[in-house]
């Protein structure tokens, strides 16, 4: 895996403003070093302590490596940070939001960070995201950026220990098949994309005697070269090298790109549909037994079966510890998760960056290494450009594929009997509309299980980046309302995504909350969201995410974040943290009155700050939705056999064709309906 992110190197024009001029670049540098400042350590600091106080943003070169982040984004996107930019430089706006009419790189730190303050919570929406997209990346970087000896210098403030990858040298098990120039392929089957849909229909298919090739955008990564070091794995295994997100910031977005998608990455949580959902989505679907009917439920046993789902190595790490705990002890529904691990001793807490020891079965080492075993091409670092329709019919794919040795792409067109189109809830689409394939649904309906976290602050030591990553659940409130509510569960945080989602109210307060990481539990709520977003393609053909939490969601999310306090502090938290932009907390009190006087205020506090775009750190990892299974074409882009009306030979395989969120961790979900699908594709070719 290569290592994308390092502390070497000055700052070039040439380097670093190749889009950025330097008075821009000067601005971005400024933001970075208003935000990470040099500043006086507490009386009596340790020498690390005293030197993590002085580092300032400007040493890490934390400026110059959002240069080159954004520099990879779209030539839109760049526009709009440069005209962000601008903002900075205008006397009036500096004047309404600092009290000073010189611009910002003249003010001095403290007005500067009352600048930077009032952006984040001003009414102005692009104003919040612009500071959004900034502070975050500069928390991610500053605390996560590897020097030449692969550390960071924080760390040992932070009291993170990364986990060292085993010392035994383990050899790629599949050897992509190499593009080096144009080339046109036959096969029975192409399947676009490599993950929880894509994998399961690859293996199945070519178990059955069918030839199969698989296009997969990402790169090969394996338990021989995953490093587990956060700034080299979320470039190298992300969509968007980590940095995907709703167009208007609002959702910070995980989704995996490399072979075996997002069951590489994701943290082995493995829940079915539940029934009441499955009754749902036959109603709605307008497709009677199809997902109630016992076809789909064997398939869930098999899927099951072949990724050994079990709950043997569910052992609950400090932080799921409390979810349990604290739930338990307020009378609530708790869980212990069932996960697709065998032989893991909890020995690293880094699964969600690549599993060293192999001990996730994901599809990369299940249904992959059986399609692989059976003679299937696997593709790498190739992108799928339109879908090969030719009298109704799906006849093959054009994709470019990228050499990474040489950098050169070459056109691959591959001709086949159908095609499987697995490419994920946010890309599907965005290749199905980019083919010129007709249906009002493409890209409508999105559903992206919008995620909000409670964190609680323990006087012990919680180290959530330590041991099984999600191991408790509560499933008290999924039915607030009907089948519509949310789960609560567990997120692994290591020092990087920490130093992105801490709200930042002044550069010392940041830098006093991020030295508590190792006390911190995060317990999320995951919402079954009932509105929905879409998705587009720009002028590059890139999808395009819009997507806002629905007023229902919104109080849902709300709901969350004040029952996560009562958790938190029914496990013995000392203080409970809602990541607002303006300060949102709730402190322990052992006096039962007072302690629920506290509780009132806190919850008025969270709605007073708001839930809004920006306004406070939502996540998703689960997108959905977007080419629905259903009856008819007027209401739905895939029939039961997940074909896409009025295309032969064209099928669609992975969580874009849920009829609705679907309420649980997708995994399991994507995998049993994708080999339900493949057990009819097989009599298709």
């Amino acid at each position: 895996m290569a290592i994308t992110s390092s502390l070497a190197g000055p700052v070039t024009e040439s380097h670093v403003t190749g889009w950025l001029t330097p008075a821009e670049f000067a601005i971005l540098q400024a933001i970075c070093d208003t935000l990470l400042p040099s500043l006086e350590p507490p009386a009596g600091s340790s020498g690390a302590v005293a030197a993590y106080y002085r580092r300032c943003a400007q040493d890490l070169h934390v400026a110059q490596q959002i240069a080159e982040k954004l520099g990879e984004q779209s030539k839109e996107t760049q526009a709009n940070i440069r005209l962000f930019l601008r903002l900075f430089t205008a006397a009036p706006v500096s004047f309404l939001l600092a009290g000073s009419a010189r611009p910002f790189v003249e003010l001095p730190q403290e007005r500067r960070e009352r600048y930077l303050f009032a952006l984040a919570n001003s009414p102005i929406g692009p104003f919040r995201q612009g500071y959004q997209g900034l502070k975050r990346l500069a928390g991610l970087i500053y605390f996560s950026t590897l020097n030449e000896h692969g550390n960071n210098p924080n760390w040992s403030v932070l009291d993170y220990t990364p986990p060292a990858p085993p010392s035994v040298e383990k050899p790629a098990p599949i050897t992509p098949f190499i593009i080096t120039e144009e080339t046109t392929l036959e096969t029975d089957v192409v399947v676009i994309g490599s993950g929880a849909g894509g994998g399961v229909v690859a293996g199945e298919l070519a178990m059955a005697g069918k030839k199969v090739i698989v296009l997969e955008k990402g790169g090969y990564n394996h338990e021989g070269n995953f490093t587990q070091q956060e700034a080299q794995a979320m470039p190298e295994l992300f969509l968007k090298r980590g940095a995907l997100a709703s167009n208007d910031l609002g959702l910070i977005m995980m989704a995996g790109s490399t072979l075996g998608g997002g069951t590489v990455v994701n943290w082995m949580t493995s829940f079915r549909t539940p029934d009441e959902v499955l009754s749902e989505w036959d109603h709605s679907s307008g497709l009677k037994g199809c997902f109630t009917g016992s076809q789909l439920q064997q398939s869930f046993a098999a899927v099951e079966q072949r990724i050994s789902v079990n709950s043997d190595h569910s052992q609950h790490n400090q932080q799921n510890q409390r979810l349990f705990d604290g739930a338990t002890t307020l009378g609530y529904h708790a869980g212990t998760v069932r996960r697709n691990a065998i032989g893991c001793q909890q020995r690293c807490g880094a699964c969600n960056f690549g599993c060293s020891y192999g001990c996730s079965q994901s599809t990369m080492k299940t249904y992959l290494q059986d399609a692989y075993a059976h003679d299937a091409r696997i593709i790498v670092h190739a992108s799928a450009e339109r879908i090969l329709i030719e009298n109704g019919r799906a006849v093959g794919v054009k994709a470019s594929v990228k050499n990474t040795q040489t950098g050169e792409t070459s056109t691959v067109l591959i001709r086949a009997g159908a095609v499987v189109v697995a490419a994920g809830a946010l890309y599907t689409p965005a290749l199905l509309l980019r083919s010129g394939i007709e249906n009002a649904h493409i890209g409508q309906h999105l559903h992206l299980h919008p995620t909000g976290i409670s964190v609680g602050v323990y006087a012990e030591n919680v180290y959530a980046w330590k041991g099984v990553l999600q191991s408790a659940y509560s499933d008290q409130f999924i039915h607030l309302d009907g089948n519509y509510g949310y789960k609560l569960e567990v997120a692994p945080t290591h020092p990087g995504l920490f130093g992105l989602a801490t709200p930042w109210y002044s550069a010392r307060n940041y830098r006093d909350e991020m030295r508590n990481v190792a006390h911190l539990a995060s317990i999320i709520v995951l919402t079954r969201d009932k509105g929905e977003g879409s998705v587009k393609v720009d002028q590059s053909g890139e999808p395009l995410i819009e997507y806002v939490p629905s007023a229902y969601d919104r109080k849902h999310l709300l709901h969350g974040l004040r029952q996560g306090a009562r958790i938190h502090l029914a496990a013995g938290a000392e203080r409970v943290i809602s990541l607002q932009n303006k300060p949102t907390d709730l402190k322990r009190s052992e006096d039962e009155d007072t302690q629920r006087k506290l509780l009132q205020a806190f919850d008025r506090q969270v709605k007073r700050n708001g839930l809004g775009p920006n306004r406070v750190v939502l996540f998703s990892a689960h997108q959905m939705g977007t080419c629905r299974i259903g009856a008819h074409p007027d209401t739905s882009v895939t029939d039961e056999n997940n074909q896409v009306h009025g295309i032969k030979g064209l099928f669609i395989c992975d969580s874009s064709v849920f009829p609705t969120a679907c309420g649980v961790n997708p995994m399991l979900s994507i995998m049993a309906i994708a080999h339900k699908a493949s057990q009819y594709i097989k009599t298709f070719v």
